[in-house]
């Protein structure tokens, strides 16, 4: 910790107050994301609330500390002055006017990843050790940096989307998990320096390039390691619950995998246009047992990151 200060100092005077804080993680410059049907008629939906910024450290509070790309309000905190529970971010794909992929029987992706999300949010809740959120409780649309800004400003430990696949061929059948790819990593630095300023509370583009660069690629290093090594659990677990398409750890730059200090997974239940996957989708039962295993993947991460 000592040395990345040092280096910082030399290079652009930042505080460690502005570094070394909590962390709060579709598509990339060199990744074409796959379209998906969308509703002839657009509805007009409400923005969900802004969820709280949060002011605690981050919950492994005994890992080596990296910086976080936003000072906090209240300063710095020793992070051996605290305990609270991992704060998990649930993201139900879609939602509102985007239904998202349209399966062979008409079943809408939006309504699959709601479901599910709704059922993993009760089943991690139940058992009391951790703080719950979700980018959508109901059936609105929101947009995809929206998503992000609300899990940094949670104090998201662990950000997950849930989405439900499609494919040109009804023989493609199967979950797989996808964490953000190498090539899209630019993308997610031009992000956080670019004019949105969707960090809120501090502007990287004020700083020299340098600094700037150290910062996101600090961060980025950290989270990509953490995310691969959740995306490695819940595959192992899924495993033993439903089918599994081949090369199921897949990487790409879809927006929600961008946020350089949240650790996130995109989550694909399975492929709509399979019939036999949209008939399991559909059944509460094989979406329970897929979402007891996301819950076991989750006690087994934290308790390997402890």
């Amino acid at each position: 910790m000592a040395s990345i200060r040092k280096l910082l100092t030399l290079l652009g005077g930042l505080t460690t107050t502005a570094l070394f804080l909590p962390m709060s993680a579709c598509a990339g410059p060199n990744v074409t994301p796959r379209v998906k049907p969308t509703l002839s008629q657009a509805v007009a939906a409400p923005a969900p609330r802004r969820a709280p910024i949060v002011t605690e450290p981050r919950y492994f509070k005994n890992s080596v500390p990296h910086p976080r790309l936003a000072p906090h309000i209240n300063g710095a905190i020793d992070q051996s002055e605290f305990s609270r529970k991992p704060v998990i971010f649930i993201d139900p794909g879609h939602g509102g006017r985007d239904p998202g992929a349209i399966g062979v029987k008409g079943t809408y992706e939006k309504e699959i990843t709601t479901k599910a999300s709704n059922s993993l949010k009760a089943l991690l809740e139940r058992t009391g050790r951790y703080d719950v959120r979700m980018t959508r409780d109901r059936d609105v649309y929101v947009d995809h940096d929206l998503r992000l800004r609300v899990a940094r400003e949670g104090g998201a430990d662990l950000f997950i989307s849930l989405h439900a696949d499609s494919a040109g061929t009804r023989s493609a059948r199967g979950a797989s998990v996808y964490t953000l790819a190498d090539r899209a990593k630019g993308r997610s630095k031009k992000l956080v320096s670019s004019s949105q300023n969707w960090i809120v509370d501090v502007d990287l583009s004020k700083q020299s390039d340098p600094v700037g660069d150290i910062l996101v690629d600090l961060a980025q290093r950290k989270t990509e390691s953490q995310s691969e090594q959740f995306a490695d659990i819940l595959l192992s677990e899924l495993s033993g619950s439903t089918e599994l398409v081949g090369n199921s750890h897949r990487r790409a730059g879809y927006f929600v995998l961008l946020a350089p200090d949240v650790p996130a997974v995109l989550l694909e239940l399975g492929f709509l246009s399979n019939p036999q996957d949209e008939t399991l989708l559909l059944q509460s039962s094989h979406r329970d047992k897929m979402m007891r295993s996301v819950v076991s993947s989750i006690d087994r991460y934290f308790a390997e990151e402890r």
